[in-house]
């Protein structure tokens, strides 16, 4: 039960047992109250449940259930007292006007009422609980299920992801391939063991090779295209060399 059918038992346990206490006021017996007393019975019926049911909220209930079920048990366990202190004035009544025996008799057509609670009521809430919690289970379970395929599906395209080559690569943007130019000769630089081959191509393209003095400079070579860039002199020349002897 929830905090709001508590409170609703609660009302009709007290309504129930205000028309009780006007009745003994007004010398009605129990059979004239019959209908009140089974409607108070009923509802403190319902409240003890609802305390049963809060201690023993279930698996499900604990991991999801959180404050909730905290807040249902303080309702269950203050209200339960309130009708402890209905249930002693009443019997305080009986034994009054009717005698110990008639609140035995009370206690008999009690037991009665909350084994036929227990048999249809409660009975049904407790399998719609289950089923209640069998579903959550089964949804949980394929939560967990798609979780699981999901991560292994991106670590199977990952691993897919390496086994590329280099031309699926380039086709979907892993690789940039450079852009190249035809460049022409443009002049020599004689330098200690060897030549300085300067070449210039489309769009202001310079690119700087070295090769040995024998083997001289091919006239065309093929460039990264790197438009207006700077044309190298001897002091690009004498820093690449440098570079190349680090």
């Amino acid at each position: 039960m929830d905090p709001v059918t508590i409170s609703l038992a609660v009302g009709v346990a007290s309504k129930a047992f205000d028309a009780i206490k006007s009745g003994f006021a007004m010398g009605r017996d129990l059979e004239q109250m019959s209908g009140d007393l089974s409607r108070w019975m009923g509802a403190s019926s319902d409240i003890d449940q609802a305390e049963k049911q809060a201690k023993n909220p279930g698996v499900f209930g604990k991991v999801f259930g959180g404050g909730s079920i905290e807040a249902t048990a303080l309702q269950a366990y203050a209200a339960k007292k309130k009708l402890e202190e209905q249930r002693y004035e009443l019997k305080i009544f009986l034994n009054l006007t009717h005698g110990p025996q008639a609140y035995d008799e009370l206690l008999q057509m009690e037991g009665q009422i909350r084994k036929q609670r227990q048999e249809t009521i409660y009975k049904q809430q407790q399998l719609r609980k289950q089923i209640g919690e069998a579903i959550g289970w089964f949804v949980l379970f394929l939560v967990i299920i798609g979780f699981f395929t999901l991560m292994t599906f991106l670590w199977m395209k990952r691993a897919e992801a390496k086994d590329y080559t280099r031309q699926q690569k380039i086709n979907q943007g892993i690789i940039k391939e450079p852009k190249y130019t035809m460049c022409l000769r443009k002049k020599m630089i004689a330098y200690k063991g060897g030549l300085a081959c300067i070449y210039q191509g489309a769009g202001k393209t310079f690119e700087i090779e070295f090769t040995e003095v024998q083997t001289s400079c091919p006239r065309k070579y093929k460039c990264v295209y790197n438009p207006n860039s700077k044309e190298p002199n001897i002091d690009d020349v004498m820093k690449s060399l440098r570079d190349i002897a680090k």
